[in-house]
């Protein structure tokens, strides 16, 4: 007898997931994405990041299929990576956080500086350029969270779209705003820019 399946009744399914099989995979899915998202939550008390960490779980799962091992819990594996996730999302907040406040700092410094009032006002200028160049959607979206301090919630219902779709366009919009900022070697002005996603996070 195949001690195996007693110790674990899904034997089965998370064989047939590590030969790449979709509709396990999709199984898999639909019994413990819940519990990943709970979980997540417990410890990151954020909706937000709660729902991408569960997103990103299983991304990994996926991709990392061959390494789940059929004989131990798969509860306590998932468990395991859903913790790795949250701990690492937390510890990088925490140093984004610890850059933002450097930034401001810097700022006050410099502020009654006639030369370097200039370079703030230039980064605050790229910045804002960069915004400018989003297309409509995506620039109304960023604007609202940025500006308005809305949640991704209360953006989804006043233009009547999914969060799914408001997280991702903040994601591109983030990314794009990142880049061409970057191209002007002023990540300091993306670090302004960026303090709603602190905030918020």
């Amino acid at each position: 007898m195949d001690t195996g399946n007693l110790h674990n009744p899904e034997h089965e399914l998370l064989s047939r997931l590590r030969e790449g099989d979709a509709a396990s995979f999709k199984e898999i899915y639909e019994r413990y994405r819940q519990r990943v998202y709970l979980y997540a939550l417990k410890i990151s008390k954020s909706d937000d990041v709660a729902d991408e960490i569960a997103q990103e779980v299983f991304i990994r799962l996926w991709e990392k299929r061959m390494q789940i091992n059929t004989e131990m819990s798969f509860e306590g594996y998932i468990k395991k990576i859903t913790l790795h996730h949250v701990l690492n999302h937390l510890k990088k907040v925490a140093r984004e956080r610890t850059l933002q406040e450097q930034v401001f700092v810097y700022i006050d410094q410099i502020r009654n500086s006639t030369e370097e009032g200039i370079y703030e006002k230039e980064l605050v200028r790229v910045y804002h350029e960069a915004v400018e160049q989003l297309p409509p959607q995506k620039k109304l979206i960023y604007k609202m969270s940025r500006n308005e301090e809305l949640t991704h919630d209360e953006i989804a219902e006043k233009l009547n779209i999914s969060k799914n779709t408001v997280k991702n366009h903040m994601v591109e919009a983030t990314k794009f705003i990142r880049s061409s900022v970057n191209k002007h070697g002023s990540i300091i002005c993306f670090l302004m820019a960026a303090t709603n996603y602190f905030h918020r996070n």
